[in-house]
């Protein structure tokens, strides 16, 4: 079998991070530095994985527009701690800004876990719409009140399923254990289709695939790749059935101490490159699975009535999700429904 290595995978166009675009009315020239400010932005994302690479490039975007009176200080490869660490710490004021995926959201709500509920998009344009254009405007309250701005949303990716005996439906998971993330949409998945859902730390899955504590695994596409999912669980199923958006979000506290100049700044760079993360995480998917599946790895699409059998499944899920968030939850619902009819299908 040919040996697969997905650091390769992501040496990424260096014209795509050259071409984060700006909002309109910023200058590209360069401005008279005066006293600097200098803001963390922590992350779990490796520097060298396509989050970090990013990254990298609008910080360094930032300091051009800003003549360097605004910087970026990277804290990536988790140097400030686990997701939920730097989301708590931003959210004190202690860390600038939050570069997360969806999973540590739940700590500023529950109701945050209903963007993840399964087949919640109807396509995936659809789902990068909503993210891009209508997530601020949905979720934008909730997280000012928790004590952070959003400046953008962080594509994390579609979760698939790797396992270690190939699985087409449903029902083929009945009575197996399944890694998932600690979110009460992931629960309320396995629940529905008759698997026994185990919350766990991604450090842990792999272990616990080698032991036989788990029979399967729920990864992002991207991410359960680079960490070798495949590799234990060598059936990659590609249910693409949860769209996973987390954010880049700067404290209050720090944003409030801000010049209004300093503030669009931020604002403009992190809202252009947005989307450009989109792109980038989703060819990133093609191109690893199209990579693992050229190397010998069991990579299945679903056939539409394999498709129709999860969503069948999944039908109720979104309702329990909704219902187990409590407080606001069928506000956020009305809200995200409004925005994927703004977006059509």
């Amino acid at each position: 079998m040919t040996h697969f290595t997905p650091t390769s995978s992501w040496k990424m166009n260096a014209m795509k991070f050259k071409s984060l675009t700006l909002a309109a009315g910023i200058a590209l020239s360069p401005l008279a530095a005066s006293a600097e400010t200098v803001l963390k932005m922590a992350a779990v994302a490796p520097s060298g994985s396509p989050w970090g690479k990013w990254g990298t490039a609008v910080a360094a975007k930032v300091e051009e527009v800003s003549g360097g009176e605004l910087k970026i200080e990277l804290l990536f490869d988790a140097q400030a701690g686990d997701e939920q660490t730097i989301l708590r710490q931003t959210m004190k004021g202690r860390l600038d800004i939050a570069f997360v995926s969806n999973a540590p959201l739940t700590l500023i709500s529950e109701e945050l876990a209903i963007p993840s509920s399964p087949y919640l998009f109807e396509s995936t344009e659809q789902g990068s719409c909503v993210a891009h254009q209508h997530m601020a405007e949905v979720l934008g309250e909730m997280m000012d009140s928790a004590g952070v701005v959003p400046l953008t949303w962080m594509e994390v990716g579609h979760n698939v399923l790797f396992s270690k005996d190939p699985v087409k439906v449903p029902s083929d998971l009945n009575g197996k254990k399944v890694r998932i993330a600690p979110t009460i949409a992931d629960v309320a998945l396995t629940n529905a289709i008759g698997a026994s859902g185990v919350p766990m730390g991604t450090t842990d899955a792999i272990p616990a695939l080698q032991t036989g504590s788990v029979d399967a695994a729920v990864f992002p596409t991207v991410f359960g790749i680079a960490i070798g999912t495949h590799k234990v669980a060598p059936n990659v199923i590609v249910t693409n059935h949860s769209r996973l958006i987390g954010t880049v979000a700067v404290s209050k506290r720090v944003w409030s101490k801000l010049s209004a100049q300093e503030q669009q700044w931020l604002s403009a760079v992190f809202s252009g490159a947005g989307p450009q993360l989109t792109d980038i995480i989703l060819g990133a998917e093609k191109a690893l699975l199209g990579q693992i599946e050229d190397a010998g790895i069991p990579v299945h699409y679903l056939s539409e009535e394999e498709l129709a059998a999860w969503k069948a499944a999944a039908a109720d899920v979104p309702a329990a999700v909704a219902a187990e968030a409590g407080g606001n939850a069928e506000t956020l619902v009305d809200a995200l429904s409004a925005a994927k009819t703004a977006c059509g299908s």
